[in-house]
């Protein structure tokens, strides 16, 4: 088969690689939020289980970034994330790079709490959560709208007012 047709647009497998796995993980993140409302008599995967999907698809972004992108060289991710940074809102700092350090922590370590200790984490205090998915919302912004492709920013325009609009529809039943 020819590489053209595998890959269109120009692009190498590497750069699909990035692409195809931060879609998954932008997509397991969405169904994980979409997927906490408990309804009666739901199929498919739990909550949990597009929680955990969507990292994996994260870290697999991250490693594909590392390898494809970078050769494995913060420094090089570095420079690259204060270029990417400085094109798009005159800052030239890599600092964003040690954010998506933080998220992937982030996201792992509550992932982790979330099968190892599922009572302890569904109790837990309600601004933990607030901040954990702030930061992560921003984050998602930030991949997809702010710095997003073209069709990463309509993606993350409409998960945003989905959910925007799915989450106060739920508050304003709840009340």
């Amino acid at each position: 088969m020819c590489p053209g047709r595998l890959f269109p647009n120009g692009m190498s497998g590497g750069e699909w690689a990035i692409r195809l796995t931060a879609f998954l993980s932008f997509a397991g993140y969405i169904l994980a939020l979409a997927s906490c409302q408990r309804w009666p008599h739901r199929t498919g995967p739990s909550a949990s289980g597009w929680w955990s999907l969507g990292l994996v698809a994260f870290l697999a972004h991250f490693f594909c970034a590392f390898h494809f992108e970078h050769g494995w060289s913060h420094a090089k991710a570095l420079a690259a994330t204060a270029a990417q940074t400085g094109e798009a809102t005159g800052f030239d700092t890599g600092f964003g790079l040690y954010l998506n350090y933080a998220f992937a922590l982030a996201w792992l370590a509550d992932a982790a709490w979330w099968h190892l200790a599922n009572q302890n984490h569904q109790s837990r205090p309600g601004w933990m959560d607030a901040t954990l998915h702030s930061f992560m919302a921003l984050m998602w912004f930030n991949a997809t709208v702010v710095f997003g492709s073209p069709w990463g920013q309509v993606a993350g325009w409409a998960a945003v007012l989905g959910l925007g609009g799915w989450f106060m529809l739920q508050r304003r039943q709840a009340v």
